[in-house]
Formats: structure tokens, sequence, C-alpha cells
């Protein structure tokens, strides 16, 4: 991972850890090359979130959704 990646995943973490309609849900987060990848067991509404927030970080090229609806 280099460094631009290292600081998205950095950024991306500390949006989803920000966000009161996430508390205490695992999602785990890997960037490789701009893309972020998100993984966890999430339910639908709080998926989507998710998925918006991480796209909102400013620099990130793409966001994968690996996360399964718990």
């Amino acid at each position: 991972m280099g460094f631009r990646d290292m600081d998205l995943n950095d950024q991306v973490r500390a949006s989803l850890r920000r966000d009161s309609r996430l508390a205490g849900l695992r999602i785990d987060v890997d960037v490789r090359n701009g893309i972020v990848h998100l993984r966890g067991s999430v339910p639908g509404r709080a998926r989507r979130h998710a998925l918006k927030l991480a796209r909102s970080v400013e620099s990130v090229a793409a966001v994968i959704d690996e996360m399964d609806s718990g």
C-alpha cells in the first residue's frame, strides 16, 4: 500500500467512524491504487450509507462493495 493509499484508508475509516448511523458496525477498509474495498456484515440501509460516505472522500477513484447484508 502506497502513501496515497494509506492516507485514503485513514480518511475513509475516519469518515465511517464519525457517522452515528454506522456505530457498532464493523466495516473493514482496504485501499489499493485509490480503489476502496469495503467488507463486513452490514444491513441494507447502513450499507448504502457506508458506500456513499466512502465515495465522498476526496481522491477515491472507486468503491468496491464486498459487504454482505448480515
